[in-house]
């Protein structure tokens, strides 16, 4: 999905912050703060007997996938990865890091 300049703008920007919260609470994590509640409700899921910070890495890692898409104007962004189904723009303002449609986020 191609977006104009403005759109853009927006998304960078709200993929940097996520990129940049998710950094610390994995330096916290890192430092021993503990996580586990509170990364669910984050949207930090990952995949199963993961620990906190390999979720966070794995999440920084989609925040960053998504980022290089978006700033190459690459058609992948906004794509779902499975069927590859246009996310909308107003689903991506909501998840700019989101990287399925809602048949394939489960």
């Amino acid at each position: 999905m191609i977006v104009n300049e403005p759109v853009k703008t927006r998304l960078r920007k709200q993929l940097l912050d996520r990129g940049r919260v998710l950094a610390t609470l994995l330096s916290e994590v890192l430092a021993g703060k503990p996580a586990a509640a509170w990364l669910s409700t984050m949207g930090v899921v990952g995949k199963p007997g993961m620990r906190p910070e390999e979720k966070l890495r794995w999440m920084l890692d989609r925040v960053e996938a998504r980022r290089k898409l978006l700033e190459a104007d690459d058609v992948a962004f906004g794509r779902c990865e499975i069927c590859e189904a246009e996310l909308g723009e107003s689903a991506l303002e909501q998840l700019p890091w989101a990287d399925r449609c809602a048949a394939h986020a489960g």
